[in-house]
């Protein structure tokens, strides 16, 4: 995995690991999302309490999405997105902002503590993780294979 410092929007993001031969991150089960809460802590330092929730620096992109249809989540290379024992949506999510008169709801990101949101990807700037797309696929609990980009020094794990 590769971690970004820049921040975009949602869509910016998917293109920027795109043009990078990379996909946005998934997180498959509770190792993949123990690991990304261990990233964060390594790039950005423990959590600060006073931070708002949705403060910038407490939340990256990740690769789900439920564009084309909603509830139904998939990854950007299309694979299904499965829920998995420890998975946590922030409250009331996911949904599409209905109750607040809105839609675009529609892409996947996640807290520095390991809960996930349906975020408005048209308003919000956050960093983003990137994989490679064979790696999506192969086993991760071994850490073998990661890696974290961090003001353009390459850390592998």
């Amino acid at each position: 995995k590769q971690w970004y410092q820049r921040r975009v929007r949602g869509h910016h993001a998917k293109r920027e690991c795109n043009n990078a031969g990379l996909i946005l991150g998934k997180v498959l089960d509770g190792n993949d999302l123990n690991e990304l809460k261990r990233l964060f802590h390594v790039f950005l330092g423990a959590v600060n309490e006073t931070h708002a929730k949705f403060y910038k620096e407490n939340w990256l992109w990740l690769g789900g999405n439920d564009m084309d249809s909603e509830g139904d989540w998939h990854w950007t290379d299309g694979e299904p997105m499965n829920e998995f024992y420890g998975m946590e949506w922030t409250r009331y999510m996911p949904d599409n902002a209905e109750y607040i008169g809105t839609v675009g709801q529609n892409v996947l990101s996640i807290a520095r503590w390991g809960q996930f949101d349906d975020s408005f990807d048209h308003t919000r700037k956050r960093r983003f993780v990137c994989m490679c797309p064979q790696s999506a696929s192969e086993d991760t609990s071994t850490g073998m294979g990661i890696s974290a980009v961090y003001n353009s020094t390459l850390y592998n794990y």
